[in-house]
Parts: structure tokens; sequence; C-alpha cells
């Protein structure tokens, strides 16, 4: 065979299918470029490249499946997903905010977004982040230059919970953007657009994912601002998912309502054997809060996520490391979502200035129930206190 009739022969047998299919999971297009019939369709949509296949930097079949799934899960116009969360957040705050706007980052907050935020300084984007007890206290921060109110509710660590319509309402009048990190609830147990909240970002990697094996981050809204995040920052910063990875997302989202209700069940199992043992001195989670949490868990939550925090009564860090050295079904890791159970110190040895600006002891310790049986991991984190901190 002549070399350069193979390419020729190699193309066609790909463009031709000789017996048609439908297979029960989703392809994945995993491609670069797109083939085009004429020059005219190029030129087509090489015009409009966020809603038509040009190259897989921009957009591709199976990337933008996901992406048509989480908007409809999520109940927002569009969606646009990316190579990581940090791309989701990245790209949004560097589309959204420009020099000498305000950005307002309330209570605690996963710290790479709040490393962003500052790091925006440089460009003259000025940055506060406060800690608020109620939704209330909010609006005494908000400036003539506040263009966005970035949050997390539940919040990260802390797991408290804010009124998402108050927010909505107080930054609509100031033409300020509102935008939620929504990873802790998923998309089936809150639904934030629904109560006015503009943006609602996801990280992939957890409950989506759902298996500990995928990085990625989605950004849910109204088209007009999701194709201005698309057309800037997801463009212009790169943060590309792969068809690989998109997949595996949507076989995650296939599952994603079996585990959440899973987990829903679980947390509440193993937070009501925690509650009361004398060796933890609190419990992070809207399950556990205050009347006020109660109230706002009630009104916008249809389920809890399984994360949450616990700090030791005994803040001594060598019985600390003995009592997380003895989880045995329970694993130390960094992430969450997946099938295995976690726990993850605050306390790294070198970061207590950081956790003490964060209001957080050295005992705090987030943990994560997975979908092993909830019994066997109360069993497990009791036998781990028993050894750390002695029996009750």
């Amino acid at each position: 065979m002549k070399a350069e009739n193979y390419a020729d022969i190699v193309t066609e047998v790909d463009k031709e299918q000789a017996e048609p299919f439908v297979p029960m999971a989703p392809e994945i297009v995993q491609t670069s470029s797109f083939y085009f019939a004429t020059y005219e369709q190029f030129m087509a949509d090489s015009a409009d490249e966020k809603n038509h296949f040009v190259y897989t930097r921009g957009s591709n079949p199976t990337i933008r499946s996901l992406e048509d799934k989480l908007a409809w899960l999520e109940g927002g116009e569009k969606c646009k997903v990316f190579a990581s969360g940090m791309g989701a957040i990245s790209s949004t705050l560097f589309t959204l905010l420009r020099a000498g706007d305000h950005i307002l980052m309330v209570n605690t907050i996963y710290g790479e977004a709040v490393s962003f935020a500052k790091y925006l300084a440089k460009f003259g984007v000025v940055l506060d982040k406060i800690d608020v007890g109620n939704t209330d206290e909010i609006e005494a921060h908000i400036t003539e230059q506040t263009k966005m109110i970035y949050f997390e509710s539940p919040s990260s660590q802390k797991f408290e919970m804010l009124d998402l319509e108050k927010i909505a309402a107080m930054a609509k009048t100031k033409k300020i953007y509102t935008v939620i990190d929504g990873t802790w609830a998923s998309p089936l147990f809150q639904h934030p657009l629904d109560h006015g909240i503009d943006i609602v970002i996801h990280s992939l990697s957890k409950y989506i994912g759902g298996h500990s094996d995928l990085v990625g981050g989605a950004v849910i809204g109204k088209t007009n601002l999701v194709d201005n995040i698309f057309a800037n920052g997801h463009q212009a910063l790169g943060a590309v998912i792969s068809p690989f990875d998109a997949w595996l997302a949507i076989r995650g989202i296939r599952t994603l309502p079996v585990r959440m209700a899973y987990v829903d069940k679980a947390i509440r199992t193993v937070l009501d054997q925690l509650k009361n043992d004398p060796r933890i001195a609190k419990i992070d989670h809207p399950y556990c809060g205050d009347a006020e949490q109660q109230r706002l868990a009630s009104k916008y939550l249809s389920g809890y996520g399984s994360l949450f925090g616990m700090d030791m009564a005994d803040e001594d860090f060598d019985k600390l490391k003995v009592f997380v050295d003895s989880l045995r079904v329970v694993s130390i890791g960094v992430s969450w979502g997946g099938f295995e159970s976690l726990a993850l110190p605050s306390y790294k040895g070198n970061n207590k200035e950081n956790l003490v600006a964060r209001g957080l002891p050295i005992s705090h310790i987030r943990m994560y129930v997975g979908l092993e049986d909830p019994q066997t991991i109360v069993t497990d984190i009791h036998q781990a206190m028993d050894k750390a901190y002695g029996k009750i």
C-alpha cells in the first residue's frame, strides 16, 4: 500500500460506520479536532464556537453532554465544565471582576479560592474576607465598589449555613454578582439558582464524580453569564476538561441519586452516635446545628451531605496523632465524595497561625462518611478514640 493512500483509507474508514448502533453508555469523543464538510460550515461553526464543535479546547460532544446534564440538575440555563474546581473558580473571578472591584468572601471558604482572590490584588481587585454570625451582617460590609459576594453554604470546615434569599436580595439591588460553591450539597440537595443566586460552582471531583478518579469543575447559571465565562475565563486560562474525565463525571451522575440517598442516611447514623460523646467538643454539620441553622437547613436542603468537622475536647497534638493513626476503616485523604471514608486533620504542624485566623483549634478534623456501612465507620472512630483519649 502506498504511503500517500494510507491516510485517505484510514480517514474514510473512520467517517463511515458499517453497522449502525446505539451504545448503552455514552460515547467518549476522544478527539482534538473535528471534520467540516464545507468551508462554509467551518466558517459558520467557528463564528460560534460556544455552540458548535470546532476544537475540543472549546467544546466537545462528550463534554457538552455532561454540561447539559449538570445544567438540568441544577436548574440553570447553561453550564461550562473545567479541568478542575479551581479552574471553574479562577475563570469566574477572572471574567467577572476588574480593577477597582471589591469582592466579599463570606465565612470559611476553600483555601485556594481565597488565595486566588488575594492574588487578584496585583490587578487592582480588593478582597474582604469576613466571618459573620448571621446573614444580615453581610450588608454592613458591602461598599459602592462591591461587585461579587462569594460564599459556600454550608461553608468549608465549619459547615455553617447562610440565607441564600437574603444574600440574593441584598445583592440584586446593588447589581452585585452572587457566587456559591455548592459542592457540599451536590446538585441534588440544594438549588441556589432557584433562590436568586447568580452562579453555582461545583467540584466534579467530589459527589458528582463519586469514585475518586477524576478532577473537574463546573459553572452553572444564566446563558449570558456562562457564555461570558466561557469566552474569557475558560478560553484564556485553558482549564479544559478531557472528554474521558467528562465521561467519568457522566458515569457518576447516573448513580448520584442512589449514592446521595445513602450518604444522607449514613451521616445521620454516624452523627447520632458521635454528637454526645464527651471526647468531642464540637461537631460542625447542619444536622447538629442550633435552631437557626436547623431552620436554614430545612428551608434550603433536601438532604445532608456527609462531610463534617469535629473538634476533639483534648487538644494534645500527640493524642490527635494517635487517634488519626489508629483509624482502620477511615483513611487519611485530602479529597472526598468517593466510596472511602476519610479523615483530614487541619493542623499540619506548621499552620497554627492560619488555624487561629480561621477560628479552628488544632484538634479540628474534617471527616467524610463514605459508602461503607455507617455502623462500621462509627465503630472505627470509637476504637480510635479509645486508644487516643481513653474509653468512656
